[in-house]
């Protein structure tokens, strides 16, 4: 099965009961970025003020730290009263300057002594040389909802739908056509002996390789002989079990039938390791791209010292007559 057909039979296995509906998908795309534009707009119109109320605070720092010698404040060390009215004017024309400025900060009160307003929010000191220090108490102005609302986002939604839109109607009819085609066809791949060239494959489209008749015979039996006898022990320090010869027999039998000799019968007891490794010779070039099924159909080699010993068994392991399938039998 190839790459391509596994794939599509994936997804149709993962999408068979889902469907996609690109209309609502869109409205959700559109949804989720109009909301993410607006928070990230808000945070950022904040953020912006912040730093406007952070800057008004420094210039009016500086600026009464400028102006403190003439705006009417009181000095305790030289005696020297303070000018009420002088320095309400000076609240009032420096508020009237912030707020020409847009800076979103306004001056409340600004004393030697504790600051008593109730509207001055924010309090902080400035020392002045010579003169103590001054208190100074001023009111931040709070974003105004306003602020953090504007036409971007939904312009930034409305662009973004409109560029994935294409996209989701895509997905969607091919989803659609992938849940309408047919399922493709999985082969059940089993070992095919073909009589009439001699040859074995690994499923339909495997490929083919050809076994010298006492080979093939003897391979034959071997798999008749694991489906019928899955207990006895095939060992090769011990004769060939009559069964086993017999089937071998058979199927040599029906080569002379299909004119592929006329040679009497072998002996298939003799040179077995032989006929043994051309058959593993030829197992390795069926199951090339199936390596991993070539256990059940492969003779055990033996290994080691004393390898021939009981301890060998040189049978397979097919239990399932299904497992393969003799063509021409």
């Amino acid at each position: 099965m190839s790459t391509r057909r596994l794939v599509v039979s994936l997804l149709r296995r993962r999408f068979a009961n889902r469907s996609f509906n690109a209309q609502k998908a869109i409205t959700l795309f559109a949804l989720g970025t109009l909301i993410i534009s607006m928070l990230a707009y808000y945070l950022g119109a904040l953020g912006s003020w912040q730093q406007s109320q952070a800057q008004a605070l420094a210039q009016l720092k500086t600026r009464i730290a400028l102006d403190s010698t003439h705006i009417g404040l009181a000095y305790p060390l030289l005696e020297v009263p303070a000018d009420i009215e002088r320095t309400k004017a000076y609240i009032e024309e420096l508020n009237t300057h912030l707020t020409a400025q847009g800076y979103p900060l306004q001056l409340q009160q600004i004393g030697t002594t504790t600051i008593t307003s109730k509207v001055a929010q924010q309090r902080l000191l400035l020392q002045r040389p010579g003169a103590g220090e001054l208190t100074i108490g001023y009111s931040l102005t709070p974003m105004p909802l306003y602020g953090g609302v504007s036409a971007l986002p939904l312009l930034l939604s409305i662009f973004a739908a409109l560029f994935i839109w294409p996209w989701f109607k895509a997905m969607e009819e091919k989803l659609q056509i992938l849940a309408e085609a047919p399922e493709p066809l999985v082969e059940k791949k089993s070992l095919l002996l073909d009589l009439a060239d001699k040859s074995i494959r690994y499923g339909e489209h495997g490929e083919r390789v050809t076994l010298a008749n006492k080979p093939l015979c003897f391979y034959l039996a071997l798999l008749e002989f694991a489906v019928e006898h899955p207990t006895v022990t095939l060992n090769q320090n011990k004769d060939v079990p009559a069964e086993l010869l017999d089937l071998a027999h058979k199927y040599f039998s029906r080569l002379i039938e299909l004119g592929h000799t006329i040679r009497k019968r072998p002996n298939f007891s003799n040179s077995l390791e032989k006929t043994l490794s051309e058959i593993r010779a030829a197992l390795d070039e069926v199951f090339a791209e199936d390596v991993e099924q070539k256990d059940a159909y492969f003779p055990p080699k033996a290994h080691g010292e004393g390898s021939r010993s009981r301890v060998h068994h040189y049978g397979l392991s097919i239990d399932d007559v299904s497992a393969f399938d003799v063509i021409g039998k």
